[in-house]
This record gives C-alpha cells, structure tokens and sequence, in this order.
C-alpha cells in the first residue's frame, strides 16, 4: 500500500491553498461565517455568565475559575452536538474526566452541569 509521506501533503497543502483562492472562498461566504460567529460568541458568553454565579457561590476564585469555565465551554460544545443518551454520556465522560484530571468539585461541576444543559450527569 502507497502511503502519502509529508512531503506529498505538504505539496497539495502548497498548491492548494494559494492566498487568491483562500481569499475568494472566504469573501464568497463572509456574511454567513459572520452571522454564525455572532451567534457562537453570544452563547458562548451567556454561558459563562450563569456559571460565574455558582463559581461565586462555592468561593472559587483565581486559576480554578479558569478550570470551571473551561468545563463548561467544552459542555456547551459537546451538548451543541449531541442528545439524549449521547449528551448524557459526553457530559458524564466529562465530569469523570474534569473531576479526576483537574480535582475539580463533583458539586459545582453539577451544577454547571445542569444550568448549561438542564440535567446531572452521573460518573
């Protein structure tokens, strides 16, 4: 079997993105990577404004805020994707992995849990 090396990819990655067709492909579509970027970043900032309250509640302050928020973007992004049983097993991988990895409170992470999605996830 043929595989393609690096320097291959890096000639198709050369030939193909020249700045002209970059340029052309990003103008064509402007408006609408725009509109979505509007509605992202808005989301993205209520989230992490019904999370600051409960950060607030438990005393969380300095790098450990950083933690939470974190938690909750990559939710937001996971439960943006997913639903039902799936949303509930991201979530739960989630919690398990942010709780262990990070020693972050299983408490607060419910919490976050259930403003950005409306449920608590089990681990």
């Amino acid at each position: 079997m043929l595989y393609r090396t690096g320097h291959d990819r890096f000639a198709k990655y050369s030939a193909k993105f020249d700045p002209t067709t970059v340029g052309a492909r990003f103008g064509q579509v402007a408006d609408i990577a725009r509109a979505r970027a509007q509605q992202g970043l808005i989301t993205w900032a209520a989230v992490q404004d019904i999370v600051r309250p409960i950060l607030d509640k438990y005393g969380v302050n300095g790098p450990d805020r950083a933690k939470y928020l974190g938690f909750a973007n990559k939710l937001l992004t996971h439960s943006a994707r997913a639903t039902g049983d799936a949303a509930v097993a991201l979530a739960s991988g989630l919690k398990s992995y942010y709780v262990t990895a990070f020693n972050a409170d299983p408490a607060i992470i419910d919490e976050i849990i259930q403003v950005v999605t409306g449920w608590v996830a089990p681990y």
